[in-house]
């Protein structure tokens, strides 16, 4: 025969589901999570998004190459694209560089109000202006920011 080692109380007995406290703080969490993995979707912009992600990308690389090559790197835009030129010869040219070659938009973006613009790095990777390109499709719209300083990011 077997000696109970302890003895049941009340207390024990009920012990057997959850608290209110209990579910409402694992309600919140599953709350959290989900709040989260919303935010993580994409938005309806998602084309005009990438493209401008995209375009931001090749427009801090042009910079970049500017500064690595000490000489200055134009990105110019159109509605329907943008390309990139280096001085070569005392004339703009096309860059060389299979990156930087010119890029038309095939899906519906086009650049907003863009009348021909042109954006100067010199060899210290500063523009010759601060500029806000805006991009746009039927899905939504973006902008790149290219800062007085140089530094280039997407807003929405």
């Amino acid at each position: 025969m077997k000696m109970p080692t302890s003895i049941p109380t009340e207390r024990d007995r009920a012990a057997n589901g959850f608290t209110l406290v209990e579910m409402l703080v694992v309600i919140f969490l599953l709350g959290l999570a989900s709040a989260a993995v919303v935010f993580m979707l994409p938005g309806g912009d998602s084309g005009a998004r990438n493209d401008a992600e995209r375009f931001a990308a090749r427009i801090a690389a042009a910079r970049d190459e500017a500064v690595m090559q000490a000489r200055p790197v134009v990105i110019w835009t159109r509605a329907s694209g943008y390309g990139f030129e280096l001085r070569q010869e005392g004339q703009w040219r096309a860059h060389p560089d299979a990156a930087f070659k010119a890029h038309i938009f095939d899906n519906g973006t086009r650049i907003a109000g863009a009348a021909q613009n042109r954006i100067l790095f010199d060899a210290t990777g500063l523009p010759s202006a601060p500029a806000e390109i805006e991009l746009q499709n039927a899905e939504g719209r973006s902008r790149v920011v290219v800062s007085a300083s140089g530094e280039v990011a997407v807003a929405r």
